[in-house]
């Protein structure tokens, strides 16, 4: 719940969640219950955030019974659309919720006019384009189409078509069709001859290029100008699987690129510190992905495969009464500490960490999860986050997301 009010709180117009229960791809990431469901409509329609319920796996038939209950929750709930890879899911959300609109996900790989208008004359209001298009075949889609047309910009990126993947099935037994993706494609890989049991040889072109599918991750943020120009119904994030620091970094900055073209496309210039606002949220470097034409070597990190980043969630504002801000300590504080607030609104403010205090009296050191009040020259919204930089040995997390 906490990373859908961040969301909202830092710029979204939509969020799209999914349920426990196996009916989505993101089956390991921290989904919504049924009982939550309600709450979680109710708060986004407050905030005037539209909500998407994801419904993208490709179920066999024994995995169809779970499907029901979902799909009559987005009916109860007033969910805005059900994203849906699978045209059997999408036939029964049409006899089951009738009049909730349906999303097709990037799952399905729709790449050309024709596919997305099949897929409308089915019952289709939105696309959700496959990622291995360029700008001019986005643009030729279009073109050619009338149906609501959504892309991927920002976030992780699947070595295979569209996320079709079988590798995690054959070597761990768990289907990334069916939400259960472990990311073999991040793994470490060599090269053993059959009759020499282990002796490991390193397989790459050079020293330490053994990470042989471990894509970048995508970044349309360089080429916002050529993305706003195609007229998009959509500009879609990754965020199920990320920690609120990184959804209210990067959802702020394409907010900010978002509104600056609106007033003025002509004079548009992606400005660098947006550039280098987004890298210091957790990634694996960024690439431009088929945007800008077919990746060679440059989409792939072949000698690391963990995450880069250069800040961490400090603490999270929780109340502002009386001159005083609470917050609630998500990593170890100590006074004296450099932090920075991330405004809501885009303000970025450094402060010295001194004079905080709670129940028990001052606080000189302070514990994850712990409150703690202080006075600030700042008045930040409760929601909004406090951010630390790392030091310079800690900037590098292999296999690991903060």
């Amino acid at each position: 719940m906490e990373t859908l009010e961040t969301a909202c709180l830092y710029g979204a117009d939509a969020v799209y969640l999914g349920l426990r229960g196996g009916s989505n791809l993101r089956a390991l990431a921290r989904n919504f219950s049924l009982e939550e469901l309600p709450h979680a409509v109710a708060y986004a329609h407050e905030k005037r955030v539209k909500v998407y319920l994801t419904l993208n796996t490709y179920p066999h038939d024994g995995q169809y019974v779970v499907l029901p209950d979902p799909i009559h929750a987005a009916w109860d709930t007033g969910i805005d659309a059900v994203i849906v890879s699978d045209i059997g899911v999408l036939s029964m959300v049409k006899r089951l919720a009738p009049s909730v609109p349906l999303h097709l996900s990037t799952q399905a790989n729709a790449v050309s006019s024709h596919a997305v208008n099949a897929w409308a004359g089915l019952g289709v209001s939105r696309v959700i384009l496959a990622r291995e298009l360029s700008c001019g075949e986005i643009e030729t889609i279009r073109r050619n189409t009338r149906c609501e047309l959504e892309v991927f910009i920002h976030g992780s990126v699947c070595i295979s078509l569209s996320g079709r993947c079988l590798i995690s099935d054959y070597l761990a037994h768990r289907g990334a069709n069916q939400g259960q993706c472990t990311q073999p494609c991040r793994w470490d890989y060599a090269m053993v001859e059959r009759t020499r049991a282990g002796q490991y040889m390193p397989v790459g072109e050079e020293d330490g290029f053994t990470f042989l599918y471990n894509s970048k991750d995508l970044c349309l943020l360089p080429v916002f100008e050529k993305v706003m120009a195609l007229g998009l119904d959509g500009l879609k994030i990754e965020g199920r699987n990320k920690a609120s620091l990184y959804v209210a970094t990067v959802v702020a900055v394409y907010r900010q690129a978002r509104d600056e073209y609106l007033k003025d496309p002509e004079h548009f210039q992606v400005r660098p510190e947006w550039i280098d606002e987004i890298a210091k949220v957790s990634n694996r470097q960024y690439f431009t992905g088929f945007f800008t034409g077919k990746p060679g070597h440059d989409g792939i990190n072949y000698d690391f495969k963990g995450y880069e980043q250069s800040h961490h969630l400090a603490a999270r504002v929780v109340e502002v009464k009386d001159g005083h801000v609470t917050m609630e300590a998500r990593n170890p504080l100590i006074e004296g500490m450099v932090l920075e607030w991330l405004s809501s609104t885009g303000q970025r403010q450094s402060f010295v960490l001194r004079g905080a205090f709670s129940e028990d009296g001052a606080q000189t050191h302070i514990k994850p999860n712990q409150l703690f009040s202080l006075k600030t020259s700042f008045v930040p919204k409760p929601g909004e986050l406090i951010r630390k930089p790392f030091s310079e040995g800690d900037r590098v997390m292999p296999g690991r997301e903060g």
